[in-house]
């Protein structure tokens, strides 16, 4: 398969930069991936546009600027975000893909699982997983039934650009979030996208502080769930590291690192609704 990268990074994050240079060096991958400026959404005239902060209003610009300039060069595109970590399997999947064009918009290399997968969805994840570790083969699962969140690392069809902007233009204008956004269209079927597993991609360690300012929900829990993902992680070194236990190894590290992530949004869950029952109780 044919492409180009991208990876955006603000010009005042330069220790990612110099992170993501690196690790596209060791790759052997300087010549196919460039820096984008990451655009600031502060102080745009979109700004009164919308109620998201101008971090996320920012990776809304920077997102479909990046489309923009890949238009018309005849190449997917690789988009990076400035805290992605790849795996050295990553390139060399890309390059041997062999899809229909027609057949797929848009294919992640990682997400967030959020709000996290029905236990059916988990299962299906697991058995996708031991088929890796079996037959070195990685899936690709069709998006359309899954909830997440991210756009970290995503490969678009070169043919699908025009569409991308006719469906995402003004999104912002909905307080949305252009993960968010994009999840919808997929759900709805305006966009078909997979999502290669085990992950070819995760966050780096500085993704805890993002520069779009993302918050969420047991946003730790769901870090690390997402990271067990990676096809070369040890789950049971997150396990060990994530949840208070014994440093004995675990025979479903995974299954753990799930329940626990189940109970820390149920338990964010519930506090809001507590806190918003006080709220209500005070206001009557």
């Amino acid at each position: 398969m044919l492409y180009t990268g991208l990876y955006i990074n603000l010009d005042s994050s330069r220790d990612r930069r110099k992170r993501m240079e690196a690790e596209l060096s060791s790759f052997g991958l300087t010549d196919k991936y460039q820096r984008f400026e990451a655009i600031r959404g502060d102080g745009t005239k979109e700004q009164s546009q919308t109620a998201l902060p101008g971090g996320q209003l920012g990776c809304w610009h920077s997102h479909l600027a990046v489309w923009r300039l890949a238009a018309g060069k005849g190449s997917h595109l690789h988009v990076l975000e400035d805290d992605a970590a790849l795996s050295p399997l990553l390139p060399r999947v890309l390059e041997t893909l062999e899809l229909d064009e027609s057949s797929w918009d848009l294919i992640f290399t990682d997400v967030y699982f959020h709000p996290p997968p029905t236990p059916e969805q988990f299962a299906q994840l697991c058995s996708a997983r031991e088929a890796f570790l079996r037959e070195q083969r990685i899936s690709l699962i069709d998006l359309r039934q899954l909830a997440f969140t991210g756009t970290t690392s995503y490969l678009v069809n070169q043919r699908s650009l025009p569409r991308l902007f006719e469906l995402l233009q003004g999104g912002w204008q909905s307080n949305r979030t252009i993960d968010v956004v994009l999840r919808q269209l997929i759900r709805r079927g305006e966009l078909r996208a997979r999502l290669a597993f085990p992950f070819l991609s995760t966050i780096a360690s500085e993704s805890e502080h993002s520069t779009a300012g993302m918050q969420g929900p047991a946003i730790r829990a769901l870090d690390d769930f997402r990271k067990a993902w990676f096809y070369s992680v040890d789950p049971d070194a997150i396990r060990r590291k994530t949840i208070a236990c014994d440093c004995q190894a675990s025979s479903n590290p995974l299954l753990e690192l799930y329940l626990n992530c189940l109970r820390s949004v149920l338990g964010t869950l519930l506090q809001s609704g507590h806190e918003s029952g006080a709220t209500l109780a005070v206001n009557k």
